[in-house]
């Protein structure tokens, strides 16, 4: 009984002191209140701006993202014998009876210098009961590859995509929800596509290949209703190619595999992808130097903090205060100071978005060019990052020169450097 009351008497002192050192850090902070002013302001504006520029950088990557996938493919694998047109094969196949086995996607997709490949099939399908004169391109494609169709969806509906819905072409007259019958079968138009100038592309219609399949059996177990239909079949390939490939060195890889060739697209659309992947990855570097910067800026200030407060860390020692109890609250004072300031800079860098918001970002849009925010998760989630970030940086900062200063003799530590 004895042992067990010594020690929750033992953790009650041990939260008695925390919080006494708890309570000092808090009024050093105040005795000086001009210098912990300036150090929120620091912190403030560093904070702000890491958070903001994190945030814009992460709106031009997913905008600029946008915009080159809506250029389309690097390059465009096609059967031998098939007839292409260069600048719609960007984006879409091109209308052909001519097919490749799906297994050369796994051939291609190794190859030095390729990042992404994407399959699309194309079929010519009756969009009307009962009138089979009536046909239109109805186009293959696979979400989880895909990044030249799913660019251009500029409506939707609130729910997500399944089996038996449909993507309208930018031309189309079909609206958002309507019931249209391809292969006299039931489907809906899920979403619509932009217009984007390539008219087989928006004069089409897109499916899943879940969607296809779906389509070929709707009426009986055979794949009458899609005579054209044969699984593992594809019409392209489109190919986005990796960081420092060119075009030409992965052209030559594709045209040793049998049966095929491939189309080239604008070199300059490539070109100017990869020199903004370049660009946007130096911009992350110079984040990570702006917080490692502000690590060591930090870590001197607090160097000076404590080097001023000499005497006061030698008399707690003097007095039997532990060195533990004395970095503990030389690092809470740090972590408090930064800790506000952190989120202040959150609020001061919020203001900086909202400012970017109202200016730059609605100039874009009276010219009909979108910025792709990010989703509002990911702000908070950055958000509180940063000011996470923030106080890390001051407990950091402050941690190696309290320890250095605590481990001092106390007579030495109030003498001073010059006694």
């Amino acid at each position: 009984m004895s042992s067990s009351s010594s020690g929750v008497n033992g953790v009650r002192r041990c939260r008695s002191t925390a919080w006494l050192f708890i309570k000092l850090a808090f009024q050093n902070l105040m005795r000086r209140p001009t210098r912990t002013l300036m150090l929120l302001i620091a912190v403030a504006l560093g904070t702000g701006s890491v958070f903001a520029s994190f945030i814009v950088a992460r709106g031009i990557a997913a905008s600029m993202e946008q915009s080159f996938a809506r250029m389309g493919a690097d390059l465009v694998v096609v059967p031998a014998d098939a007839m292409v047109n260069t600048t719609s094969a960007l984006l879409t196949v091109q209308p052909t009876d001519a097919t490749v086995d799906a297994g050369l996607l796994g051939a291609i997709g190794h190859l030095n210098g390729v990042a992404q490949v994407a399959p699309q099939t194309i079929y010519r399908v009756p969009i009307m009961s009962g009138m089979p004169e009536h046909q239109v391109n109805l186009i293959a494609f696979d979400p989880a590859r895909d990044f030249t169709v799913m660019p251009w969806l500029v409506e939707r509906m609130s729910r997500s995509m399944r089996s038996g819905d449909l993507l309208s072409g930018g031309r189309r007259a079909e609206a958002l929800g309507d019931e249209v019958e391809p292969c006299s079968s039931q489907a809906t138009i899920y979403g619509k596509l932009g217009r984007s100038g390539v008219g087989p592309f928006d004069e089409s219609l897109f499916a899943t290949y879940d969607t296809i399949a779906a389509l070929a059996h709707g009426r009986n177990s055979t794949s009458a209703s899609l005579p054209s239909f044969r699984p593992g079949r594809i019409s392209a390939v489109l190919v986005r190619l990796a960081f420092g490939a060119t075009p030409e060195q992965v052209r030559f890889a594709i045209a040793r595999l049998p049966g095929v060739k491939v189309i080239t697209g604008a070199t300059i659309v490539t070109s100017t992808r990869q020199a903004t992947t370049a660009l946007l990855t130096g911009m992350a570097a110079f984040t990570a130097l702006m917080l490692v910067g502000s690590l060591i800026l930090m870590s001197l200030l607090f160097s000076a903090i404590i080097a001023e407060r000499r005497r006061e860390v030698g008399l707690l020692s003097a007095i039997g205060s532990r060195r533990s109890d004395i970095v503990r609250m030389l690092v809470a004072e740090a972590g408090f100071a930064t800790g506000v300031g952190g989120l202040c800079g959150i609020l001061l860098g919020s203001g900086l978005l909202l400012l970017f918001e109202r200016s730059l970002v609605y100039y874009l849009e009276t010219l009909h060019v979108q910025f792709a925010w990010p989703s509002p998760a990911e702000i908070g989630v950055s958000a509180l990052a940063c000011a996470t970030l923030a106080a890390l940086v001051g407990l950091t900062g402050a941690l190696l020169p309290a320890w250095r200063a605590s481990g001092e003799e106390p007579f030495v530590l109030i003498q001073g450097e010059g006694g």
